[in-house]
């Protein structure tokens, strides 16, 4: 059974995090790429990942493989973190509604970051633009903020 997003994390989603999106090839050696949009699903037991389509060739061909992934979310202004397990379900070439998704993830992530001291001129040449949408069925869902409860999951929904 796939687990469920707490409330808090569709909330945090919401909110401009940097994304990375991590797979592994057949040797086990890690690949990590930097999403540019995410959204979870209405029932919160998938998401959706945006990649940069000029940049994914190597996470498609893991995810073809084995499909495992790994989504970690990181609010810039206050490192509050979580990091998604969960296996692909699909990849698609973006649409125009998932363009419009990702340019509100892109303006709320240049604040965020801006908020930090990372100049918005920089982040907004950050690329992104066209995407493949990568479907996650959600697995586990675990704790990353610094501290003494990182690393440990987050209850089931």
């Amino acid at each position: 059974m796939p687990a469920r997003l707490p409330e808090e994390i569709v909330e945090l989603i919401a909110c401009g995090v940097d994304v990375y999106v991590a797979t592994r090839d057949a040797e086990l050696e890690p690949e990590a790429l930097l999403a540019m949009g995410i959204r979870a699903s209405a029932d919160r037991t998938t998401l959706t990942v945006y990649l940069p389509s000029v940049l994914a060739d190597l996470t498609c061909r893991n995810l073809a493989h084995n499909g495992d992934i790994a989504v970690t979310l990181e609010r810039p202004i206050d490192l509050k973190a979580v990091q998604i397990k969960g296996h692909s379900i699909g990849i698609r070439p973006s649409t125009e509604a998932d363009r419009e998704l990702q340019t509100i993830y892109r303006a709320a992530l240049v604040e965020q970051l801006g908020a930090v001291g990372v100049p918005r001129s920089v982040t907004r040449r950050l690329t992104w633009w066209p995407s493949l949408a990568v479907d996650v069925r959600i697995r586990d869902v675990f704790l990353q903020t610094p501290g003494p409860a990182a690393g440990a999951p987050m209850a089931r929904t």
